[in-house]
């Protein structure tokens, strides 16, 4: 068989050939030479650097007679042939990357259950030690693996597709989040088999269309089943933005979401013609009326009643709004999301109770808490401190999660706040565990406060707690004089 034939019958990415020619990581030849719509005559064509073997400015070669100056069609008819053929060999190299975190998370089973260990233990171990070198979270990459391993096992005729470069991501996760509902190999297949030679003609938003109504013809559930599942699920949760603003999602039944809409819509309609607000505006601000106060109100505000913990610099309540230049001086909640001034002065003049929180100058961390009660200081301040579950990557917050003992208490460690960190539990469980041959995590406190993480297999990570207060560094003068005369007299500086 020659060459050429077992080359056809390889996916796209595999064609591709290697770029080991280190300038290849800029493109194209034609990309890094001048444009064809800047060439005005053949003989002046600029070489490239390749061309003349030299690193200096490009100078004019004769350009041969036979061949044409490209046109702004050819170019533009070979950048859409790159990209396609690139997209091609990324969709070939992520359903690579799937049956690589599929096989992980077999092995990551079958070594749990040779060695009779907790199976999500370890595979919370694999995801750390993945996570861990990638930045990522391990929340993430564990649902990426159980994700991977459900596709390879449930849907093996859309994986292969997606390998061989005929369909998409977007087409691979119409198939699987529609198609999820099916319970018997014989009606997913089926749905593949239906599904699979449209998405190779059509765009992922059809599909989706397709693939419900071909769900309607396989599934076993009625509706009224599936829907009562599927309203166990309702949530609410808060997405923080730029600009001291958030997003508030609720994940409730369709009629209650149109109803909300709809009232919230009739609402703002109400105002006053002369508003100057848009409708989005009034339909925003009437949710938040009656969810805050139970009825329309001039200031929402006035309906807060749980408790927020908010970090407000002494210059905020002075009246000072800072400037883009002094971020550290901002108004911030526990989660890090900004607060405007105005509405930081607001809620410190109508609270009713009060921590005055002190930093660490030169690190901002949080160092001290004011409290009534000695039984609650320490608490307080670790939770200040921490602000979140302190392993490397998690975002969990610190009300909702254990305060760990780094030294365990009954190995003799202290419960003050140089052996004391937040934990979700999460991460509480797998700091503890025991895993295969013996191995675990390894947490010290470096200082009081500055956690390092020793994986399993070696790999060390050093968490340090999030910058409340603003920052300072040794002012010149200072510097100058304990460099000439030794240490500054404290009254000078």
């Amino acid at each position: 068989m020659s060459t050429e034939i077992q080359a056809s019958r390889w996916p796209v990415h595999r064609q591709l050939p290697v770029p080991l020619d280190p300038a290849a990581a800029n493109g194209p030849l034609w990309l890094r030479g001048p444009r064809p719509g800047d060439v005005a005559d053949p003989d002046d064509r600029v070489a490239t650097p390749a061309e003349t073997g030299s690193e200096l400015a490009p100078v004019p070669v004769p350009l041969p007679v036979d061949v044409p100056v490209p046109t702004v069609q050819d170019v533009r008819a070979s950048a859409i042939k790159i990209v396609v053929d690139l997209d091609a060999a990324i969709a070939g190299l992520q359903a690579m990357r799937t049956h690589a975190l599929a096989g992980l998370g077999l092995l990551a089973l079958e070594e749990a259950g040779d060695a009779h260990l907790d199976a999500g233990i370890v595979m919370r171990d694999l995801a750390n030690e993945l996570a861990l070198r990638q930045r990522r979270s391990d929340r993430t990459v564990e649902a990426e693996i159980d994700r991977a391993m459900r596709i390879l096992d449930e849907w093996p005729a859309t994986l292969r597709a997606w390998g061989e470069t005929r369909i998409h991501q977007g087409h691979l996760r119409v198939i699987t989040d529609i198609g999820a509902p099916l319970k018997t190999p014989e009606a997913r297949a089926a749905f593949e088999a239906a599904l699979l030679p449209v998405a190779e003609t059509t765009t992922p938003a059809r599909l989706a269309k397709i693939a419900r109504r071909e769900l309607e013809q396989l599934i076993e559930e009625p509706l009224t089943e599936r829907h009562r599942i599927a309203r166990d699920g309702r949530e609410v949760f808060v997405t923080d933005l730029a600009d001291a603003m958030s997003r508030l999602v609720l994940v409730i039944p369709t009629v209650l979401a149109h109803g909300i809409l709809d009232r919230a819509t009739e609402m703002a309609r109400a105002a006053d013609p002369n508003d100057p607000r848009t409708a989005d505006q009034r339909r925003a601000d009437a949710c938040c009326d009656l969810l805050l106060t139970g009825e329309p109100t001039d200031r929402a505000l006035a309906g807060i009643r749980a408790q927020v913990s908010i970090v407000i610099p002494a210059t905020v309540l002075l009246g000072d709004d800072g400037s883009d230049d002094s971020r550290d001086d901002s108004a911030r909640l526990r989660s890090g999301a900004l607060v405007d001034p105005d509405t930081a002065r607001w809620l410190a003049g109508v609270t009713k109770t009060c921590t005055r929180v002190f930093t660490d100058p030169v690190k901002g961390h949080v160092i001290a808490a004011d409290t009534y009660r000695p039984s609650r200081k320490v608490r307080r301040l670790l939770r200040e401190r921490d602000q979140r579950c302190r392993w490397p990557g998690c975002c969990a917050k610190a009300e909702h999660a254990d305060i760990d003992h780094t030294i365990a208490w009954i190995d003799g460690g202290k419960t003050t706040p140089g052996n004391l960190a937040h934990l979700c539990r999460r991460h509480h469980m797998l700091k503890g565990a025991v895993l295969p041959a013996g191995r675990r995590w390894k947490v010290t406190q470096i200082e009081p406060g500055v956690l390092q993480f020793e994986s399993p297999m070696g790999a060390v990570y050093v968490d340090e707690p999030e910058q409340v207060g603003p920052r300072f560094t040794e002012s010149y003068t200072e510097w100058l004089w304990r460099g000439t005369f030794g240490p500054a007299p404290k009254a000078l500086f």
